[in-house]
């Protein structure tokens, strides 16, 4: 075993992903904050649901020895740890039945999948060697269609099944059958997790499961990419070629040969920004978006924070409450006015009828990126707030995205490094404004100050509600530059 390690059912799991990502997670560990807001931890909520606050609970460095002592005296026993082969497991919970246990699994999620299954196995095998015969296995998990009301209904918020969901989220096969269908060498996986964590080093290898559906945590652990250039072939989007391609040498976008590249719109903007060392753009394609914009213009960003257990009434699980938002307002005569909103606890109700107070009523509404985001959090204050719906869905309908350019290839710079994120881009068209000056540069960063802020004295608020704003300000008067800089491109490239 690694000195002052333990190894646990985890390291498995992350073994099976990749070697590094299981070595990295013991020797070079992320902290990394909850995506999900909880104002109580989950496990009292299902602990409660399922009748389990007496009773038996394990503890962290329980022997086998006494977690089955622990099941001889209760019939319920929630954390049972339990070891073999020197890898360590936690059952959530466990109850006596006819002839054996059953285990119930508690997710954070609306559809647990099938490939969970795969824990319950070796949980499974783990407990046999202990003694325990486990004959049933249920899971717990959130209903999403679920509203609160005035107070919390758990019994409306949870769901018990002895299924699992399958790729569209359909409680299709049982948890027994899909148990049935894993098949593991347990032992020798054990034995080559403890391989891997003893080694005093390992080699990074890139394969397309590093940033694969997202890029791994670890991946700037892993591979430094600061020297590599910025029309690198790592960065040409969505080429499956790509990493063989570097392998072989093949370093410029456009050394790529022809026959493996996709033909994607943006693949063919990067491939000629490498080719001639300049920025590539579609002018026509660009007037032609930039007709739509009329002014008063206005510059809107949001932030937010995400409850996987709703908190206020008429929301549901995983909704969202806006805390914040940025509004910059041009005017045809280059006039440009900053409006700001920051409030903790329920202030949706507040948050809109601010945000229709300080809008224009006529112009185009800029925001970046916002089918994935603001023009879907106005639809779910909509759905919770009848009442101004009216003018919430009139706001939606004034909106223009202006990621667009840069997502379809309209409009492309090899110092984007193949992203066209806002942060991305603002390098691009300013040198001056930067969001490294900044106390709060990421919009995880905002959301995690904002998490404290109902805990801190008034000082300490007026410092985070200042650091927030100043970040959320940021991101309108990026999309000020950034809109600006296209237009200006548009011109000196006549």
């Amino acid at each position: 075993m690694v000195k002052n390690f333990m190894l646990h059912v985890s390291d498995l799991m992350r073994e099976m992903k990749c070697d590094c990502f299981c070595w990295n997670s013991v020797h070079n560990s992320i902290h990394q904050e909850s995506f999900y807001k909880m104002d109580c931890p989950f496990s009292n909520l299902w602990q409660t649901y399922l009748n389990a606050t007496n009773c038996g609970l394990g503890h962290s460095m329980d022997s086998n020895e006494q977690s089955l002592k622990l099941l001889e005296e209760n019939d319920v026993v929630c954390f049972a740890r339990f070891e073999y082969k020197e890898c360590r497991t936690k059952i959530p919970y466990l109850k006596k039945v006819e002839n054996g246990y059953m285990a119930v699994y508690p997710h954070l999620s609306a559809y647990p999948k099938e490939n969970e299954a795969l824990i319950m196995k070796i949980n499974e095998i783990i407990l046999s060697h202990c003694g325990i015969h486990v004959t049933q296995n249920r899971i717990v998990y959130l209903n999403k269609e679920y509203i609160r009301k005035e107070s919390l209904d758990l019994n409306e918020l949870l769901c018990i099944s002895d299924k699992l969901f399958n790729k569209r989220n359909h409680l299709s096969k049982t948890i027994a059958e899909c148990i049935d269908e894993v098949d593991i060498d347990l032992d020798r996986w054990i034995e080559r997790t403890k391989e891997i964590l003893n080694r005093t080093s390992i080699t990074p290898v890139r394969t397309k499961q590093c940033t694969a559906l997202r890029r791994c945590n670890y991946y700037p652990v892993c591979f430094d990419e600061s020297n590599e250039p910025d029309d690198s072939i790592l960065f040409f989007t969505t080429n499956q070629h790509k990493l063989d391609a570097y392998n072989r040498g093949i370093r410029h976008i456009h050394e790529l040969p022809l026959n493996q590249i996709e033909g994607f719109r943006l693949q063919y903007a990067q491939y000629m920004a490498s080719k001639t060392n300049k920025p590539f753009m579609d002018r026509a394609a660009l007037k032609v978006w930039m007709k739509q914009i009329q002014y008063p213009i206005s510059y809107l960003d949001f932030e937010w924070d995400t409850f996987a257990i709703p908190p206020y009434e008429n929301m549901k699980p995983f909704d969202v409450l806006c805390f914040q938002y940025s509004l910059h307002v041009e005017t045809q005569d280059g006039n440009l006015k900053h409006y700001n909103f920051f409030e903790s606890k329920d202030c949706r109700r507040h948050f809109i009828e601010q945000l229709i107070q300080d809008l224009p009523k006529t112009g185009t509404i800029l925001v970046y990126n916002m089918e994935g985001a603001e023009k879907l959090r106005l639809k779910q204050l909509a759905s919770q707030f009848e009442e101004y719906r009216e003018e919430l869905d009139a706001i939606c309908s004034r909106m223009v995205d202006l990621s667009k350019p840069f997502e379809a290839g309209l409009y492309y710079n090899s110092k984007m490094r193949g992203h066209y994120s806002l942060k991305s881009i603002l390098p691009v068209f300013s040198k001056d404004v930067s969001y490294l000056d900044l106390d709060i540069q990421n919009g995880l960063n905002a959301v995690f100050a904002y998490r404290t802020y109902d805990d801190k004295d008034e000082e300490e608020k007026n410092e985070v509600k200042k650091a927030i704003s100043t970040y959320c300000q940021m991101d309108t008067y990026a999309e000020y530059i950034v809109y600006h800089g296209l237009i200006e491109e548009v011109k000196n490239n006549a």
